[in-house]
C-alpha cells in the first residue's frame, strides 16, 4: 500500500457493535421480504394471468432469489462489514460498479420505502373494511374507511416512518429485539393460515362444495353463485382462467413474483459488520431465511387456489374489472389471502388474525428497509464516496443517526407522492423500476462470488469458505455462475417489460409507452446521478492524497 497523508478510511474503527444473532438475522430476512406483495398480488395473479400456477410461479423465481442469498451469504462471512453489496462489489468487481448497484437499489429502496409506509395505514383500513364487509361489522367498516381515506392514509404512514426511525435510531441489539418480537406475532399468524388453507385444500379434492357452504355461511346464502354469475357473464371462462399456462405462470414469476421477494438477503448481509458469528449466522439468518420465504410463498399460494379455485380467480376478475357493483348479497371485500382464509375459518377471530397478521408484516418491512439502506448510505461515507457527515455514529446508541434522518426525509417525501396516487400517472410502472433496483446488484454480487477465488484470492484464502468446495471447484464460484445466469433472465425480463412499457392486466397487454418510456428514464437517470456522485467523490479523494485503488484494495476497518 503506498503511504498517504491522511487515513484511507473516515476512523478506525466503525463505532458499530456485533450484536446481531441467528434469530435477528433470520426476523430481518422475513420481515423485509413478507409484506403486500403475496398477501394481495398472490391472489391477483389468478386473475391477472389466465391459465398461471401461481404456486409454482413463486417457486420458479425462488430458485435464482435463493441461489444469489446464498452468493451474499458467502460474500458476508468472507467480508463481515456494513454495506454489503456496496463493499462486496467495490473490493471485488469495482469501486464505481459497486457504488452504481447499490445506488440502484438505495433508490428503489427508499421509494418503495414511503409507499410502503402510506400503503401500511390504508392496508390496515383495507384489512379492517374487507373483515368487516365479510363478516358484517359496521364498526370495522366505518374505521377501515377512515384509515382508508387519503390524507388519513397519508399521516399514519408519516406516524409509522416516525415510529421505524425511533427503533432503528436505538443500539442494534435493542432493535434486534424488537424486530424479533414483532416478526413472532404474523409468524404465528401466517402458520394459522397455512393450516386454514391446508386443511381445505383437502376437503376440497374429496367434496368440491364444500367451498361454496362455507363462502355462503359467511358473506350469505347465495353469495357464492352470484359471484360466479356475474363473471360468467362478463368473460370470466373457468377453462380458460384454469387449464395451466407456461407463459402466464412465467410471467407470475416475472412481473409479481420478484417484485414480493425483492432481494432478501440484502438487508442481513448489509448489516454484517454488526454480526455476531458470520459464519453460522449469515448461513442460518440470510439463507435460511431467504428458503423460508419461498417456501411460504410457494405453499399459501398453492394451498390457497387449492382450496379455493375457481372461485377465487372469478371473484378477483370481478372485483378489479368494476363487476363487483353487480352483486346483490356479496359484499365487494378486496381479495386477499387473509379474506379467504377467515371465510374457510368461518370464524371472525381468526379472520382479524389473519388480518393483523398481513398489516403487521407490511409495517415489519419498513425497519428493514431503514437497516439496509443506512448501512449502503454509512459504508459509502466511510469509504469516502459521500459525505462525511453520514458515517457518524452516535457515541451512546452505536447507531448512523444522519444517515437514518436522511433516509427517513426521504421516505416522508415518497409517501407524499402517493398522496392521490399521482406518482403512478408518470411512473406507470414504478414497482418494476423499484423492483428492478433491488434486484440490479444480484447481478454484481453473484459475479462477484464467481471470481473471488481469482481475483482476490487474499481475502478467499483467509475465509471460511475456501475449504468449501466441490470437486475441487470453490463453492462460491458455483453459486456465483448459477445465480447470475439465474438472475439475469429475472432482471432482463424486468427490464424488458419497462422498456417497452407493458402492462399484463388480465388476459389482455396494456401499453403505456414506447420505447423509451418515462419509467426507463428514471431508472436510467438515477444511475447517471449515481455515477457522478461516485466520481466526484473518488477526485476528492484523489485530491486528497489518496489514491482510489488503495481504498478499495483495502477491507474497512470492523
Amino acid at each position: 500500500m503506498s503511504e498517504v497523508k491522511i487515513p484511507l478510511f473516515e476512523r478506525k474503527a466503525t463505532g458499530l457493535v456485533r450484536e446481531i444473532g441467528p434469530l435477528g438475522l433470520l426476523a430481518i430476512t422475513m420481515s423485509y421480504a413478507i409484506g403486500a406483495g403475496i398477501n394481495m398480488l398472490s391472489v391477483k395473479n389468478g386473475y391477472l394471468y389466465p391459465g398461471s400456477n401461481v404456486g409454482l410461479g413463486f417457486l420458479i423465481a425462488g430458485i435464482p432469489v435463493t441461489l444469489v442469498a446464498v452468493c451474499y451469504a458467502l460474500l458476508a462471512i468472507t467480508i463481515p462489514r456494513s454495506g454489503g453489496a456496496y463493499v462486496f462489489i467495490s473490493r471485488i468487481v469495482s469501486p464505481t460498479w459497486g457504488f452504481l448497484a447499490s445506488w440502484a437499489s438505495w433508490v428503489g429502496g427508499w421509494l418503495l420505502m414511503g409507499i410502503v409506509a402510506y400503503y401500511d395505514g390504508f392496508f390496515w383500513g383495507l384489512m379492517m373494511w374487507t373483515i368487516g364487509l365479510a363478516f358484517h361489522n359496521q364498526p370495522f367498516i366505518n374505521t377501515g374507511l377512515w384509515m382508508m381515506k387519503p390524507i388519513n392514509s397519508f399521516w399514519i404512514g408519516v406516524i409509522v416512518l416516525i415510529i421505524a426511525l425511533i427503533i432503528c435510531s436505538l443500539r442494534i441489539g435493542i432493535v434486534i429485539r424488537i424486530l424479533e418480537a414483532l416478526w413472532l406475532i404474523p409468524v404465528i399468524g401466517s402458520i394459522i393460515m397455512l393450516a386454514a388453507y391446508g386443511m381445505h385444500w383437502g376437503l376440497a379434492s374429496a367434496n368440491p362444495a364444500a367451498f361454496k357452504a362455507k363462502w355462503d355461511a359467511v358473506m350469505g346464502a347465495g353469495s357464492y353463485d352470484e359471484v360466479m354469475k356475474v363473471a360468467l357473464s362478463h368473460g370470466f371462462d373457468v377453462k380458460t382462467w384454469t387449464t395451466f399456462s407456461w407463459s402466464s405462470t412465467w410471467l407470475v414469476g416475472t412481473y409479481s413474483a420478484m417484485f414480493a421477494y425483492g432481494s432478501p438477503a440484502t438487508p442481513p448481509t448489509a448489516v454484517a459488520g454488526e454480526v455476531k458469528t458470520p459464519t453460522k449466522t449469515q448461513l442460518w439468518g440470510t439463507v435460511i431465511g431467504t428458503i423460508l420465504v419461498v417456501i411460504y410463498y410457494t405453499l399459501v399460494s398453492a394451498l390457497a387456489f387449492g382450496a379455493c379455485d375457481p372461485f377465487i380467480r372469478a371473484y378477483t376478475f370481478n372485483f378489479y374489472e368494476g363487476y363487483a357493483k353487480e352483486y346483490t348479497i356479496t359484499p365487494a371485500a378486496l381479495p386477499c389471502l387473509p379474506l379467504f382464509a377467515g371465510i374457510l375459518s368461518g370464524n371472525m377471530t381468526l379472520a382479524i388474525v389473519f388480518a393483523v397478521s398481513a398489516a403487521v408484516w407490511l409495517f415489519n418491512v419498513i425497519p428493514t428497509f431503514f437497516l439496509y439502506l443506512t448501512r449502503f448510505i454509512f459504508a459509502w461515507a466511510f469509504d469516502r464516496t459521500f459525505p462525511r457527515i453520514f458515517a457518524e455514529v452516535h457515541p451512546t446508541l452505536r447507531s448512523p443517526i444522519y444517515a437514518n434522518i436522511l433516509v427517513f426525509i426521504l421516505a416522508v417525501i415518497a409517501c407524499g407522492m402517493c398522496w392521490g396516487w399521482w406518482i403512478y400517472k408518470v411512473f406507470v410502472l414504478l414497482d418494476q423500476v423499484a423492483c428492478l433496483g433491488w434486484v440490479f446488484p444480484d447481478l454484481f454480487v453473484a459475479l462477484a462470488a464467481a471470481v473471488l477465488p481469482l481475483v482476490r484470492r487474499d481475502l478467499y484464502k483467509t475465509s471460511p469458505i475456501s475449504a468449501w468446495e466441490i470437486a475441487g471447484i470453490p463453492i462460491c464460484t458455483i453459486f456465483g455462475i448459477l445465480g447470475f445466469f439465474g438472475i439475469s433472465m429475472f432482471v432482463f425480463a424486468i427490464f424488458g417489460l419497462i422498456s417497452t412499457g407493458s402492462v399484463p392486466f388480465g388476459p389482455k397487454i396494456v401499453k403505456s409507452g414506447g420505447v423509451l418510456t418515462a419509467d426507463l428514464l428514471f431508472f436510467i437517470a438515477s444511475l447517471t446521478i449515481g455515477l457522478v456522485i461516485s466520481l466526484i467523490y473518488q477526485y476528492k479523494a484523489a485530491k486528497e492524497g489518496i489514491p482510489v485503488s488503495d481504498i478499495f484494495r483495502e477491507i474497512p476497518p470492523a
